[in-house]
Protein backbone atom coordinates (compact mmCIF):
# COMPACT_ATOMS: atom_id res chain seq x y z
CA UNK A 1 0.00 0.00 0.00
CA UNK A 2 1.43 3.48 -0.86
CA UNK A 3 1.21 6.48 1.54
CA UNK A 4 -1.25 9.30 0.19
CA UNK A 5 0.06 12.59 1.39
CA UNK A 6 -2.71 14.28 -0.10
CA UNK A 7 -5.10 14.01 3.14
CA UNK A 8 -2.60 15.43 5.42
CA UNK A 9 -1.88 18.06 2.99
CA UNK A 10 -5.67 18.87 2.58
CA UNK A 11 -6.18 19.42 6.65
CA UNK A 12 -3.29 20.94 7.36
CA UNK A 13 -5.30 24.05 6.98
CA UNK A 14 -8.08 22.93 9.63
CA UNK A 15 -5.42 21.70 12.34
CA UNK A 16 -4.93 24.95 13.52
CA UNK A 17 -8.66 25.19 14.72
CA UNK A 18 -9.30 22.15 16.78
CA UNK A 19 -10.24 24.24 19.83
CA UNK A 20 -8.11 23.23 22.35
CA UNK A 21 -5.73 20.48 23.17
CA UNK A 22 -8.33 17.91 24.68
CA UNK A 23 -10.15 18.58 20.99
CA UNK A 24 -6.53 17.56 18.85
CA UNK A 25 -5.62 14.91 20.98
CA UNK A 26 -9.37 12.72 20.07
CA UNK A 27 -8.62 14.44 16.82
CA UNK A 28 -5.08 12.65 16.21
CA UNK A 29 -6.62 9.15 17.57
CA UNK A 30 -9.62 8.91 15.21
CA UNK A 31 -7.09 9.81 12.29
CA UNK A 32 -5.19 7.25 13.79
CA UNK A 33 -7.83 4.30 13.92
CA UNK A 34 -9.02 5.56 10.23
CA UNK A 35 -5.53 5.29 8.92
CA UNK A 36 -5.68 1.76 10.99
CA UNK A 37 -8.67 0.85 9.23
CA UNK A 38 -7.53 1.74 5.69
CA UNK A 39 -4.49 -0.33 6.52
CA UNK A 40 -6.23 -3.77 7.22
CA UNK A 41 -8.96 -3.34 4.38
CA UNK A 42 -11.72 -1.81 5.73
CA UNK A 43 -14.05 1.35 5.37
CA UNK A 44 -13.69 3.75 8.33
CA UNK A 45 -17.13 4.52 7.94
CA UNK A 46 -18.75 1.28 7.88
CA UNK A 47 -16.02 -0.20 10.64
CA UNK A 48 -16.88 2.98 13.18
CA UNK A 49 -20.43 2.46 12.48
CA UNK A 50 -20.33 -1.16 13.57
CA UNK A 51 -18.06 -0.76 16.26
CA UNK A 52 -20.48 2.11 17.56
CA UNK A 53 -23.16 -0.81 17.07
CA UNK A 54 -21.50 -3.08 19.05
CA UNK A 55 -19.26 -0.94 21.86
CA UNK A 56 -22.43 -0.75 24.59
CA UNK A 57 -22.89 -5.05 25.07
CA UNK A 58 -19.35 -5.56 24.31
CA UNK A 59 -16.99 -6.51 27.75
CA UNK A 60 -14.64 -3.67 28.51
CA UNK A 61 -12.08 -6.51 29.06
CA UNK A 62 -12.39 -7.77 25.26
CA UNK A 63 -12.16 -4.16 23.29
CA UNK A 64 -9.13 -5.55 21.76
CA UNK A 65 -11.46 -7.58 19.80
CA UNK A 66 -12.90 -4.72 18.13
CA UNK A 67 -9.54 -2.90 17.07
CA UNK A 68 -9.32 -2.86 13.17
CA UNK A 69 -6.53 -5.56 13.05
CA UNK A 70 -8.86 -8.17 14.86
CA UNK A 71 -12.50 -6.79 13.43
CA UNK A 72 -12.79 -8.97 10.30
CA UNK A 73 -12.60 -11.68 12.43
CA UNK A 74 -14.90 -10.17 15.34
CA UNK A 75 -17.30 -9.58 12.93
CA UNK A 76 -17.59 -12.79 11.51
CA UNK A 77 -18.78 -14.49 14.55
CA UNK A 78 -21.67 -11.53 15.02
CA UNK A 79 -25.09 -12.59 13.82
CA UNK A 80 -25.41 -10.16 10.72
CA UNK A 81 -28.89 -9.89 11.49
CA UNK A 82 -28.67 -8.24 15.02
CA UNK A 83 -25.78 -6.24 13.52
CA UNK A 84 -27.92 -4.95 10.97
CA UNK A 85 -30.93 -3.66 12.99
CA UNK A 86 -30.48 0.14 13.81
CA UNK A 87 -31.69 -0.52 17.38
CA UNK A 88 -31.39 -3.47 19.79
CA UNK A 89 -29.78 -5.77 21.83
CA UNK A 90 -26.43 -7.49 20.12
CA UNK A 91 -25.25 -10.96 21.73
CA UNK A 92 -21.42 -10.96 22.19
CA UNK A 93 -19.77 -13.87 21.34
CA UNK A 94 -17.85 -16.42 23.67
CA UNK A 95 -14.11 -15.07 23.94
CA UNK A 96 -11.77 -16.69 21.59
CA UNK A 97 -9.91 -20.07 22.85
CA UNK A 98 -6.07 -19.81 23.17
CA UNK A 99 -5.49 -22.36 20.16
CA UNK A 100 -7.64 -19.97 18.14
CA UNK A 101 -5.86 -16.78 19.38
CA UNK A 102 -2.18 -19.17 18.63
CA UNK A 103 -3.44 -20.03 14.83
CA UNK A 104 -4.62 -16.55 13.93
CA UNK A 105 -2.11 -14.56 15.39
Amino acid sequence: MEYNGTDVAAARKSWLFFGSDDHAQAAANLFSLVASCKLHGLDPESYLAEVIRVMPYWPRQRYLELAPRYWAETRGRLDSGELARPLGHVTVPAPRTTEEQTATD
